[in-house]
């Protein structure tokens, strides 16, 4: 397979690109979409939602069949039901809204299997902050930091298999999700002061997954092939690991600070053509705009806001491609070249 043809790098999930098809115009029905309108596949028809609900009941009744088999063998059950599925409605029917919710089940089953591994191989967890050693002679710090490596190492295995097997564009946004996610919950069970170490990590982290979304953005200029769709979910998750330490520090004392921030990324993500990085902050920029606001108690504020930032996003919706033209001469030559034509 010739990783620079677009019709090789399309997914199961997304049929080839309609661009790809010679002589075959979209119908007055269904215009041509801009690049800049940043498509975003999560369905193809409500027979995805019919798919959905019925694997969910599928899976949830496989699950109370086998609760009495070991935790351990119920994962790798719910594994190979996952699995089975995406072959069917995935790989051949090139379903988009069950590949992501396969996916995620998939991942997950792999995770729980690493970590029923270690409880089953030392039992007698505790979840207070100063449980005593169990019966193997593990501290609570010991035992919780296996499981969460035994559960890394299953979310690598179950990424890396899903992603060789379907190229869903999520799944390795997904993964490393998981893995983000799993450390959160960690850090909070051991109950120690690690909250403020935890968000340097998680922002010097997400700026590491923006960099490489870049580099998927970077190989798909005219976002055409799942290269544009795995830099998108990747972006997304950059996004919130960057952008939610940050607005944590600043807010709510320094709101000015706080719609400076937010003016950054709004020309960040017009350069890049990527709106992740401003969706991930609106709350945020909300907030610090109603403390600006609210000097006395007067309801009307709350409104006020709500209609500039909501009044300010539709224009610049409306107006994103002479705005990005505006921002990208500021950009050097060289990185223009790389960015979405």
């Amino acid at each position: 397979m010739n990783a620079n043809d677009p019709q090789a790098m399309t997914t199961p999930e997304f049929p080839p690109p309609q661009s790809a098809v010679p002589d075959m115009p979209l119908p007055p029905s269904q215009p041509q979409q801009r690049i800049d309108d940043e498509p975003m596949r999560l369905i193809t028809s409500f027979n995805d939602v019919f798919v959905v609900v019925a694997s969910a009941l599928l899976v949830f009744g496989t699950v109370w069949l086998t609760h009495s088999l070991p935790p351990w063998l119920t994962a790798w059950v719910c594994a190979a039901l996952f699995w089975g599925l995406s072959e069917m409605f995935v790989r051949r029917r090139r379903m988009a809204l069950p590949a992501l919710v396969y996916c995620f089940g998939f991942i997950a089953a792999f995770a729980s299997v690493g970590f029923i591994g270690i409880q089953a191989a030392a039992p007698g967890f505790g979840l207070g902050e100063h449980a005593p050693p169990d019966a193997e002679g593990l501290t609570l710090r010991t035992h919780v930091l296996l499981s969460l490596f035994a559960s890394y190492a299953g979310i690598g295995v179950g990424t890396v298999l899903y992603w060789r097997r379907f190229r869903v564009p999520v799944t390795l946004a997904m993964g490393i999700g998981g893995a983000v996610f799993l450390t959160w919950l960690f850090v909070v069970i051991l109950g120690h002061n690690l909250v403020g170490a935890m968000s340097v990590v998680s922002i010097v982290a997400g700026l590491a997954i923006f960099v490489w979304a870049l580099r998927w953005d970077a190989r798909d200029p005219q976002r055409t092939t799942v290269r544009s769709d795995v830099a998108f979910w990747l972006h997304l998750l950059a996004a919130c690991m960057v952008t939610h330490p940050i607005f944590w520090a600043l807010m709510p004392d320094h709101s000015v600070a706080a719609i400076a921030f937010f003016l950054l990324l709004t020309a960040i993500s017009l350069a890049i053509d990527r709106r992740a990085l401003m969706m991930s902050s609106l709350l945020y920029v909300m907030t610090a705009m109603l403390n600006l606001l609210v000097t006395s108690e007067d309801t009307r504020a709350l409104a006020v806001v709500a209609i500039v930032v909501g009044g300010a996003l539709l224009l610049l919706s409306a107006f994103w491609h002479p705005s990005r033209a505006a921002v990208l001469k500021l950009v050097p030559a060289g990185w223009r070249a790389r960015l979405p034509h």
